[in-house]
């Protein structure tokens, strides 16, 4: 029997050119027994867990592989009373759904299948705990799930059971919002008080109208009835209806925050935890006895001196997320609002919450401080607190001044909470160090100048990295400050790649507009060029879509001398190929590009694609890359593009597309002409020739059979080769991993190690100056820079 001998190891070191912070943290867990363990979860970038004595996170994912990314979701993270360094994770994308279990904190997982779906980026990631252990039996786990309801284990989550969870001939709730269980409950052997907040979709009245979210049982699960008090459902809204967010317990009460979504994104259920609309909520408190009977409940809503109607006092335009209990200090709580119209704000209160103090609020309220995550400073902001979506608050239970809330770009923390009860004023500061999970969708290093590596990122923009070990000032923003959000990619003349062109979204608030921007200094300032408009009906129609806030733009190519642009305006993440236009003079003059098939047909059909790409050396030169493969040629400037042959042995991949459609990584080789490299996935790596005479190409498959490469990109030649540097993620001979070449794919070195995987990858991109260094854009841990270990 042979063995396929395996690369060449090369050790490198990875560091982060920090944003930090940058994407949403869906809740926290500090261990309620043991001091000093404190847990995150993140929609996309997995579990972290804090150092309390150097303040930084740490992952717990990054051995995580690109096929493997699923483990990068984390829906609920569950701690053991008993096994203080026992650490539970429910994580999954809908096809991997697995309970991870760690006996070391983290440092090693083993994984048990869940018979549901879970997804850590799906309706309802902001609420929680979905998953918890019995703190009397530690055998048993509970977990409430998006699409099989209530499941029980009794053997550390090795195997699951069904627990019905539904009123008397009523259906069972498939979408558990969370789970939470009575410590005192616990004389026969077990917890026996469970209450269930649920979705309330299952126990509809009527039509699309919530049915009861929330639910008690008394017998450890054998039975469930509604709780009362909850409020009915609001006149307004496209899915009326209350959920339970989260749950607090401080010996006597149970605390419960409520929301209710107004205006839903689409497809998203209308989930009222983290839509980003305006919501309503409220707050409910429970006075429960150890058996579970309810004693009474009130409503204690924190008046928040807007519009209340009602005797119940919901509260107009706010939904209510996180609320924790000092355990150390009965009757001390905190909570916050949820996607409040007026911004998020947290209350505190002294009284069980029968009275409520703001100590936060914008920027008139307490204290906010943004010392090392620049892109979050207000004149970056319009002028606003840039918090959102602040669904989970914590009090450290061992430390009364220590709270930690999140945020759609990262964790505050407080270490004066105290404060507040004298009048002072609570200070929160960003706990982002280490935090890494922002979606980095494309990356360039340009050869000259002062910038070192152009990060095109999800959400924040784009940033110009001068210096990689510091985060980068605000740099794509308009001439007020106001940042541009949710970049797609970027492009420059090698010869002068001070002159960089963007396409961009504009931000949320208004205060930018989507479309292309143009820099003359290297990404320091910006300016929005002119829209290509009265061209055609069809483009107009898709320049009024980007105009609206956090809406795609396109895809920008910039001819080798710098003198023409390219535009593939967006729809959706589609390039229609009848919307594809050209300038020679930053917009002042725009004319649509036309294109035709290879028997000199125009193509103009909307289901067709085409992305545009420039020659590094020819400006004359453009390439453009459409849907099933379809490749297209221009020699005159992107006037005209004419289709090329596509051999049948080249994999037909959606290559039109921009975000989170893009299977494949194209890049023109610096330095050359003609030269394409693609990484299409299951097919390998393909170095594409094009003759400019002819209107040919010559189509090379550079990997070897069976060898899987995802993504790739070009650095400095090594010192003894004539070929520059080929980087690549994949799968190469049998061992996934991030390799080298100096070969152009004849012999690799494989340059991470077991535990540099980083989960989700979207680009990566050698460093033109500097041998051995590369970037690697994720989807899951930032953005990464890597060099060969000293």
């Amino acid at each position: 029997m042979s063995l396929t001998k395996k690369c060449e190891y090369v050790p490198y070191e990875y560091r982060h050119a920090p944003v930090p912070g940058g994407g949403f943290v869906t809740g926290f867990a500090f261990h309620r027994l043991k001091k000093g363990i404190l847990y995150a979860r993140t929609d996309i970038g997995g579990v972290y867990r804090y150092n309390f004595d150097d303040r930084t996170w740490h992952s717990l994912v990054d051995h995580v592989t690109a096929p493997g990314k699923w483990e990068t979701y984390p829906l609920s993270i569950a701690l053991d009373d008993n096994h203080p360094e026992w650490l539970y994770i429910a994580a999954g994308d809908w096809k991997h759904n697995y309970l991870c279990r760690s006996k070391d904190m983290g440092r090693h997982f083993e994984y048990f299948e869940i018979p549901a779906g879970v997804h850590g980026n799906a309706p309802g990631r902001g609420t929680g705990e979905r998953l918890i252990v019995d703190p009397v039996d530690p055998g048993v786990i509970y977990f409430g799930s998006q699409t099989n309801g209530l499941l029980i284990s009794e053997d550390h989550g090795e195997h699951w059971r069904e627990l019905p969870v539904c009123p008397v001939n009523g259906k069972p709730e498939t979408d558990i919002a969370f789970v939470w269980l009575d410590p005192r409950s616990g004389s026969g052997g077990r917890c026996s008080t469970i209450v269930v907040s649920a979705s309330g979709k299952d126990n509809s009245p009527v039509g699309n109208v919530r049915g009861p979210s929330l639910y008690i049982s008394r017998d450890g699960g054998r039975s469930f009835s509604p709780m009362p008090g909850q409020p009915s459902p609001p006149d307004i809204g496209n899915y009326p209806g209350f959920v339970g967010q989260r749950a607090a317990f401080d010996g006597r009460y149970l605390y419960v925050t409520m929301a209710s979504v107004v205006n839903s994104w689409a497809g998203w259920r209308g989930y009222a935890c983290d839509m980003g609309g305006a919501q309503l909520g409220c707050v409910i408190r429970y006075e429960l006895a150890e058996n579970g009977d309810i004693r009474g409940w009130k409503y204690i809503t924190p008046d928040m001196s807007l519009l209340t109607e009602s005797k119940e006092a919901i509260c107009r335009f706010s939904g209510f997320g996180g609320i924790s209990a000092d355990t150390s200090k009965p009757g001390r709580l905190v909570c916050s609002t949820q996607c409040c119209a007026k911004g998020d704000a947290v209350f505190y209160s002294e009284d069980f919450g029968e009275t409520w103090t703001q100590i936060l609020h914008g920027l008139t309220i307490g204290q906010m401080d943004f010392d090392g995550v620049p892109y979050m400073k207000p004149e970056y902001n319009g002028g606003g607190n840039l918090i959102h979506w602040l669904s989970d608050i914590k009090i450290d239970p061992f430390d009364s001044d220590r709270a930690v809330f999140n945020t759609g770009t990262g964790i505050f923390m407080t270490e004066n909470l105290c404060a507040a009860a004298e009048g002072g004023t609570v200070v929160w500061k960003p706990s982002c160090k280490g935090l890494e999970e922002t979606v980095h969708l494309n990356l360039y290093s340009p050869p000259k100048g002062e910038v070192r590596l152009i990060d095109i990122i999800g959400d924040l923009g784009g940033f110009a990295f001068t210096d990689l070990t510091k985060p980068a000032e605000n740099s794509f923003a308009d001439e007020n400050g106001n940042r541009y959000i949710t970049c797609l990619n970027a492009d420059f003349p090698d010869d002068n790649p001070w002159h960089i062109a963007v396409t961009a979204r504009g931000n949320w608030t208004g205060k930018t507009t989507g479309g292309l921007i143009w820099s003359e200094d290297q990404c320091r300032t910006w300016t929005r060029l002119k829209d290509p408009t009265g061209l055609t009906e069809r483009i107009d129609r898709l320049i009024d879509a980007i105009r609206r806030p956090n809406t795609n733009s396109g895809w920008v190519a910039v001819s080798a001398d710098g003198r023409t642009l390219v535009w593939s305006l967006a729809e959706g993440s589609r390039l229609p190929v009848d919307a594809v236009v050209y300038t020679d003079d930053l917009g002042s003059s725009w004319n649509k590009c036309r294109v035709y098939d290879l028997e000199g047909n125009i193509v103009d059909n909307e289901q067709d694609t085409l992305k545009v790409m420039s020659d590094r050396v020819d400006p004359e030169v453009f390439y453009g890359f459409g849907d099933g493969s379809r490749l297209y040629i221009s020699r005159d400037r992107a006037r005209t593009f004419h289709e090329i042959q596509v051999p049948s042995d080249f994999p037909a991949l959606e290559l039109g597309g921009i975000d989170g459609r893009m299977p494949a990584e194209i890049r023109a080789e610096s330095g050359k002409t003609g030269v394409i490299w693609i990484s299409t996935g299951e097919q390998g790596l393909w170095k594409i020739i094009f003759d400019k005479l002819n209107g040919t190409a010559d189509f090379r498959k550079v990997s070897a059979d069976g060898d899987v490469i995802y993504r790739q990109g070009m650095g400095k030649a090594a010192p003894d080769s004539d070929c520059k540097t080929l980087y690549v993620n994949g799968i190469i001979k049998g061992e996934y991993g991030f390799y080298r070449s100096f070969d152009e794919g004849r012999t690799w070195q494989r340059i991470n190690s077991a535990s540099q995987m980083f989960g989700d990858i979207r680009s990566i991109a050698g460093d033109p100056r500097v041998f051995g260094l590369l970037y690697i854009a994720t989807g899951t841990r930032g953005v990464l820079w890597g060099q060969p270990a000293k």
